[in-house]
């Protein structure tokens, strides 16, 4: 979930656009389809997300007078991020990048997003939706077509749970004491702590109601210890120091293993992670569920994020119009999420309501029992909390959060980690030439 809309003056004088003001004087008007090497030629499109290479294919299929050329790449921490700021700065950068959406707002800054205003059209406007276009939109301005939704859920071992007679938890006090009693009887643990999954510790705290960052007054306000991200840690960590969950950092053959054989009973994750974990533990097939994720008792009825995706146009492609077709195509065509699930990797929830039902039609339930997931996701994306607000060098504020949270063994708690995020946070922003202050 992205900023807020936000006043231009207020961005302005906090130096966040700066380096965007010669970027939106070129980029949001026309659309030119005129440059250096003229129109000619496919498009070219880098993205990391499952099932582009196939959601490409039925596109060249239907229009091979527009041709794209996909390039896989890496997720953005995992080296996709330097890739693309080194192609920008080389000149050579595709038409068309994937982004998390945590990173848009820097590659905007950077001048490397096209500011596309003028060339989304009401269709796709409408299509998607005023909750989608949140990861999109920055002070007003539209810098990246937002492709999913991602609430983030409770996927658990139902084998595993109903053995020991422990119902799916429905609040995180339910969640605590859940992990103490499935530990204490079977030596399982409930779930994972991830130290190096920002995104997921960032999608509790906004389900608590927490706010990293926020605009006040003309500056950058960062609030990494505020009442709810305190309430967050102060749950993972005594969950962490009573040792009934599993510590493993996500994608580690570790963790997997763990799930594989049952020693580890449940993973919280976005719909996107729904596939990746029948590809990664196929041995458990019909042995799992999906839940929504426990809330706060007392709480309000809302959840967090875990991870969405954005396609940005970049600022050097003199084939922005061909670009937009392809990304409308991409997010609102029934026969193009159904090339994207076709091939079994890849779950995401549609940012378009009217391509959940193709998206439910093309995903096999068989692991999770036959349950109507899609049905549930599509509930609990109505009740994902907006107004989050990322940060302008997310990557740098990610590495140093996982730095501290990797020391969690060691004594360090997820408070003194947060605490230690922000601190280097504030000069890196001040640096940029922002206007920033700690709340």
């Amino acid at each position: 979930m992205a900023s807020p809309a936000l006043s231009r003056r207020g961005l302005l004088s906090a130096g966040l656009w700066t380096a965007l003001a010669g970027v939106t004087a070129t980029a949001c008007g026309g659309g030119s389809d005129a440059g250096p090497s003229g129109p000619d030629g496919p498009l070219t499109l880098w993205s990391a997300l499952r099932g582009t290479d196939t959601l490409v294919a039925a596109w060249n299929e239907l229009h091979p007078e527009e041709p794209v050329d996909f390039s896989p790449m890496t997720s953005g921490l995992a080296g996709g991020n330097a890739k693309l700021s080194n192609a920008a700065r080389a000149g050579n950068a595709p038409d068309i990048v994937t982004l998390v959406d945590a990173d848009l707002p820097s590659f905007a800054i950077d001048g490397v997003c096209a500011d596309v205003t003028g060339l989304v059209t009401p269709r796709l406007r409408e299509r998607l939706g005023p909750q989608a276009w949140t990861n999109g939109v920055l002070d007003g301005r539209t810098y990246g077509i937002p492709v999913d939704l991602g609430p983030m859920l409770f996927a658990y071992r139902e084998d595993i749970l109903t053995r020991h007679r422990i119902e799916p938890p429905t609040t995180w006090e339910e969640f605590g004491e859940a992990a103490r009693r499935l530990k204490r009887d079977a030596g399982v643990d409930l779930a994972t702590f991830h130290p190096n999954a920002y995104n997921v510790l960032a999608g509790h705290t906004m389900q608590s109601g927490g706010q990293w960052f926020a605009i006040e007054d003309d500056a950058w306000v960062l609030d990494f210890l505020g009442e709810p991200s305190r309430r967050v840690a102060e749950f993972w960590q005594g969950l962490v120091d009573e040792k009934v969950l599993m510590f493993a950092p996500g994608s580690s053959q570790q963790w997997l293993s763990s799930l594989a054989r049952g020693a580890v009973a449940s993973h919280l994750v976005g719909p996107w992670g729904l596939a990746a974990l029948v590809r990664s533990v196929p041995g458990t097939s019909g042995r799992w569920r999906v839940a929504p994720l426990p809330r706060w008792e007392g709480g309000e009825d809302a959840v967090g994020t875990d991870g969405v995706s954005v396609h940005a146009i970049t600022a050097d492609s003199n084939k922005k119009k061909r670009a937009m077709r392809f990304l409308e195509w991409m997010t609102t065509a029934p026969e193009a999420i159904t090339a994207r699930l076709s091939g079994g990797r890849s779950s995401i929830l549609p940012a378009d309501a009217g391509l959940v039902a193709n998206a439910s039609r093309e995903f096999d339930t068989a692991f999770y029992g036959g349950q109507d997931v899609y049905r549930l996701v599509e509930q609990q994306a109505a009740l994902l909390r907006t107004g989050w607000t990322w940060g302008p060098r997310m990557q740098a504020t990610a590495t140093s959060l996982h730095q501290g949270l990797a020391r969690l063994e060691y004594g360090t708690t997820i408070a003194e980690a947060l605490r230690t995020a922000q601190s280097e946070t504030l000069p890196d922003l001040r640096s940029l030439g922002l206007s920033v202050r700690q709340a």
